[in-house]
């Protein structure tokens, strides 16, 4: 904001009330703005141009296009372009349609295209000959000392006020001290604008070069002299988690259901699901075919209430993490059934979902296979599914909560991705967790080798649930079954303990029909719970 307001000042060519309250009131009006209205709009035209238009780089295009006209917004209120561009940035990132896979792109762009092309025209612009004249050297090793000293003390003091050792202060102090490229742009627009001269522009290129240089070597040496603390361990060991984990990689969701009681206690749990971290969320509201005007309103409603359904049960979901602020509203958006089920889904899922939630009336079908609906609709998303079977009270009341839920655990990744959606669910709604494992045979044989490792195998994989319900807050209580078999277990804990929803991570089996092995088909045939399938 002041580099903005000098800027304005700079342009007008002189310093007088007027020109700096326009400047100070025109950047604090762009800013509300921006940070207002402008948020949605950002976010409105990434989401857009994503779901509607079918070139190579649609996203990336309308990016550069938002920061060209936020850029141009600035200039015409008397404000210079940076501050617009600076702050499109800030939108842009913040917008949670923005998936990986575009911000890659993004940086790539940035990091191969214009960051070379701008350092390169600084450096062009820099004439280190002039450094040759001792009294501007002298100046210019001045100027190094006083920048450094402004950037140092101010880490350190800020760091020691905050709350930070004496040592890693100084470590954020020296990495604070390489903060060149900020300087380098703003010495670069007083060059164009002629507020600088050649000479002060060199001093001042070579001032953030050396800087920027000292930086590596002293921060290395101050960061081995600092021990590592409890809550730095915590947090990288969180972070650690949140990379490896399934729900912390959302970032679009896909929820497919009908008006029928099903469809809404799916809709309950994607929205808990998505509800502490502010996944944006589409309803595709599933009906019959025709096009009756019945029909259409049957459609609508069913969307509406879908969507109703997931906000609500987003609003009363908790943090993420324990000390967190209030998660970001969910966004929900509503689209219709312009053809089949199963064409709809694909056509949508070409946009970029990460998980695909299934609810319709018609999921059980005969011998413990799927429903050909639900079959049709899972063959049309390559993603992976969570395909939700409702049964007794969650039918009657699809958003009763808590949920007492229990997850089948076997330590591969698909039991582990659902576990992690178990634990997301779990804290969401301040429900209880079982994780169950069942132990092989090998476990129980006159081998005490094999019983060894069978052993200290179930303990790595109960440790890892326990971990990973730890980290968002959630008590897990752990179960072995060793004298039964999987599906007898699942059956036999679920009733045991009065849980009512299972989630059970699966994976398909190829063949035309949506089936994932005889355990997950005798859990559907016969379990007196709901259930859950995470499937990959």
């Amino acid at each position: 904001m002041i580099i903005a307001v000098i800027f304005g000042l700079a342009q007008a060519g002189t310093i007088d009330v007027m020109n700096v309250i326009r400047s100070v009131l025109g950047t604090a009006a762009f800013l509300l703005a921006s940070f207002t209205v402008g948020r949605r709009i950002v976010y409105f035209l990434i989401r857009w141009t994503n779901d509607n238009f079918e070139s190579e780089f649609p996203v990336i295009t309308t990016i550069l296009v938002i920061m060209g006209a936020m850029a141009l917004l600035t200039h015409f209120i008397g404000v210079h372009t940076v501050l617009g561009a600076f702050v499109a940035g800030v939108l842009i990132g913040e917008s949670p349609i923005l998936s990986k896979h575009i911000d890659e792109q993004l940086r790539g762009l940035i990091l191969a295209f214009f960051m070379p092309v701008f350092f390169g025209i600084a450096g062009l612009s820099a004439d280190l000959t002039v450094l040759k004249d001792l009294s501007l050297l002298l100046m210019t090793l001045g100027l190094i000392a006083i920048a450094s000293f402004g950037k140092f003390a101010g880490a350190f003091i800020g760091g020691e006020i905050g709350g930070l050792t004496r040592r890693e202060a100084f470590a954020l102090a020296c990495g604070m001290n390489a903060r060149g490229s900020t300087e380098v742009i703003i010495a670069t627009i007083g060059l164009s604008m002629g507020a600088l001269t050649q000479d002060l522009f060199t001093m001042i290129v070579t001032m953030a070069l050396a800087t920027t240089m000292a930086m590596p070597p002293m921060l290395r040496w101050a960061l081995a002299r600092v021990p590592m603390g409890r809550a730095e361990k915590q947090r990288l060991e969180r972070e650690g988690f949140e990379a490896r984990g399934f729900v912390s990689n959302l970032e679009r969701l896909l929820l497919a259901v009908d008006q029928s009681a099903n469809g809404k206690f799916a809709a309950s749990l994607a929205g808990l699901l998505a509800g502490s971290r502010g996944i944006p969320i589409t309803v595709m509201s599933l009906s019959q075919k025709g096009k009756s005007s019945h029909h259409e309103e049957l459609e609508n409603e069913s969307g509406n209430r879908a969507q109703k359904t997931v906000k609500a049960a987003a609003d009363e979901t908790k943090p993420a993490q324990s000390g967190d602020d209030d998660a970001s509203p969910v966004d929900v958006t509503v689209r219709k059934q312009d053809t089949g089920a199963g064409e709809a889904i694909a056509k949508e899922a070409r946009k970029g979902y990460d998980l695909l939630f299934v609810g319709i009336e018609n999921t059980r079908g005969k011998s413990g296979l799927f429903d050909e609906g639900v079959s049709r609709i899972a063959a049309a998303f390559e993603g992976p599914l969570a395909i939700v079977a409702g049964n007794g009270d969650h039918l009657r009341e699809p958003q009763r909560t808590p949920l007492r839920i229990v997850v089948p655990v076997t330590g591969n990744e698909v039991s582990r991705r659902a576990a992690d959606a178990a634990v997301a669910i779990a804290r969401a709604c301040g429900g209880t967790m079982t994780a169950l494992y069942v132990a092989t045979s090998a476990a129980n044989d006159g081998r005490k080798r094999r019983a060894f490792r069978a052993r200290r195998q179930e303990q790595a994989i109960m440790r890892d649930i326990v971990e990973m319900a730890d980290h968002r807050d959630v008590t897990v209580r752990p179960v072995v079954h060793s004298d039964m078999a999987a599906r007898d277990a699942i059956l036999a804990e679920a009733k045991k303990r009065a849980h009512d929803l299972i989630i059970m991570g699966v994976s398909r089996r190829p063949g035309d029909k949506l089936f994932f092995g005889e355990t997950a088909a005798a859990v559907l045939e016969n379990s007196p719970v709901s259930i859950v399938f995470v499937a990959s």
